[in-house]
């Protein structure tokens, strides 16, 4: 990863973090996972791998840290959810749809995963108030967040202007 990409995603992180710590955290109606969808938009890029984990783990960690749940809660689910990304990646270059499709299928597995561990440690409870809604709202959120911008972000942090210009 050149200097710019990597200045480009540290840049991405923090913006995904503040505005998930702060105003999305506070709205009830459209409630994105920015950073899941993130590191899912990451692993369709020419970045490494091991780089695209790496970065989920701590930005998981990082918002662990920041929230009141468990230490590596979403860590370990970012972490599942970049791993998956980086396997079927090449299932969400066909078109614009499919990449959303792509990603809230993703959001939609990290937003179950997270509720089932986190209700193994006590964190939450599966069947809880607001946990079906959150099922619904993050993947449909992302869905149409990935639809508008994932392909204008691959094409950024890779630089390539050919990337994802779908005919």
């Amino acid at each position: 990863m050149r200097l710019r990409s990597f200045l480009v995603v540290v840049t991405l992180v923090v913006i995904a973090v503040v505005l998930q710590t702060t105003l999305f955290s506070q709205t009830s109606l459209f409630i994105p996972d920015l950073m899941m969808l993130l590191v899912i938009v990451l692993a369709m890029t020419r970045t490494r791998s091991e780089l695209v984990l790496g970065l989920a783990f701590l930005s998981g960690l990082t918002l662990d840290l920041l929230g009141s749940s468990v230490l590596g809660l979403r860590a370990i689910v970012f972490t599942v959810v970049g791993f998956v990304a980086i396997r079927t990646r090449d299932r969400a270059e066909i078109g614009r749809i499919v990449t959303g499709v792509w990603a809230a299928a993703l959001t939609f597995g990290g937003v179950v995963l997270l509720l089932i561990v986190g209700t193994l440690f006590g964190q939450t409870v599966l069947l809880g108030e607001g946990a079906t809604s959150k099922v619904v709202l993050v993947p449909l959120a992302n869905l149409i967040l990935a639809f508008a911008f994932a392909p204008f972000l691959v094409r950024l942090i890779d630089r390539d202007s050919t990337a994802f210009r779908y005919t």
